[in-house]
């Protein structure tokens, strides 16, 4: 019997300790600049259902509006990564792109790392208007 106990006992803390996030989790902005944070935090999603850069730029715009840093850097992340959806030749594989959306999108993270968000909403607003139709 006292052997079920201790089992059933493990077990529990097996399932609340596989509960607990891995990660710390911050509705700040974070990590973006070299030496900001030791560890990244988990970012909220940003608050839309759409697959598009354009879509998930507005979602940035509407969350750096309401000063929701985390949200915004999320949502400039996962923009810039479809964004970034391109085939180039192996030996341009690591060269920066010349892209205005991807400059845009990466001065908006830049800015938001340095918590200047009117700049980080500015740039933003302006990878948005680059965006229309990707």
């Amino acid at each position: 019997m006292q052997k079920f106990i201790v089992f059933g006992l493990l077990l529990a803390a097996t399932a609340a300790a596989q509960a607990q996030p891995s990660e710390p989790k911050s509705t700040q902005a974070g990590n973006i600049l070299n030496g900001s944070n030791d560890v990244a935090n988990q970012l909220p999603a940003p608050k839309t259902a759409s697959t598009t850069v354009s879509g998930i730029l507005t979602a940035a715009v509407n969350a750096l509006k309401l000063h929701h840093t985390g949200e915004a850097q999320e949502a400039l992340e996962q923009a810039e990564t479809l964004a970034l959806d391109r085939t180039v030749a192996q030996s341009e594989a690591n060269m920066p792109s010349n892209d205005p959306l991807i400059i845009d999108i990466s001065e908006a993270r830049n800015a938001l790392g340095k918590k200047d968000i009117p700049g980080a909403l500015r740039d933003t607003q302006a990878a948005l208007g680059l965006a229309a139709g990707r």
